[in-house]
Parts: structure tokens; C-alpha cells; sequence
């Protein structure tokens, strides 16, 4: 957290906060929230694909994200990712996980898909 930099929160169940602000955070807070509730959020990274007849569609949105007041999970810093429509929060080993998993099913699912369609394009079956 960068020292002295802070943003006052109105919670619905403890008045208004002045929150110690992470530098990453892009200091947009809700207003009349829990206490429990207050999120850090990052700016996000999502890949991004051209889909033919649709146009460029993004996925595997991630951001830093803190829940600096959480009442029933931690309270450190992680990386959210979206997948299937929902935010799931990441430690720096299941993040290397997540990432080995994308990167094996490129190599080894979509590679091979994408020379198997080739070859059935081509007339190879």
C-alpha cells in the first residue's frame, strides 16, 4: 500500500470509513455497503479472441482484488478470474496452476483440434 493514501467508504453497518488505499486499487468503492463488503479491485487483463461472425470476444478476465474487512475468508490479497461468469479468487500457487492448465489445453487440446479440422477441411477424411 502506498503510505498515507486512503478513501472514505459509507458503510451501511459501521458509517463512513477512511480505508487504507493499495496503490493497485482503482479506487472506485461502493457506497452504503457492509463493512465486510469493501473491495480492492485492479484494473483488468482478459484475453481476447476474434470470433468469426460475432467479433472480438474476451475471457479469463483477472484482476487484483482484497477484501480488507472479510468476515468468512481471507483477508490478503489475490487474483480474481472469471470463469463461467464467475469471480473465483486465486493464490500465487493456484494462479501457476490455472495458468499451466490454460496453457496445456491450448498445446494439448486446441493444437490438436485445430490439425485434425485441417486435415478434415483439406479432404484428409
Amino acid at each position: 500500500m502506498s503510505a498515507g493514501r486512503t478513501v472514505t467508504v459509507q458503510t451501511s453497518d459501521h458509517g463512513t470509513l477512511a480505508v487504507p488505499e493499495p496503490s493497485w486499487c482503482r479506487g472506485e468503492h461502493l457506497s452504503r455497503t457492509a463493512r465486510a463488503d469493501i473491495h480492492h479491485e485492479g484494473e483488468e487483463l482478459s484475453a481476447t479472441v476474434d470470433v468469426p461472425g460475432f467479433g472480438r470476444v474476451s475471457f479469463l478476465t483477472a484482476f487484483l482484488s482484497q477484501y480488507p474487512f472479510a468476515e468468512s475468508s481471507g483477508r490478503g490479497v489475490t487474483v480474481a478470474v472469471e470463469i463461467e461468469g464467475e469471480h473465483h479468487e486465486f493464490d500465487p500457487t493456484s494462479l501457476a496452476n490455472l495458468a499451466a492448465a490454460v496453457t496445456a489445453h491450448a498445446l494439448y487440446g486446441l493444437l490438436p483440434l485445430r490439425r485434425q479440422l485441417q486435415a478434415i477441411q483439406g479432404g484428409g477424411e
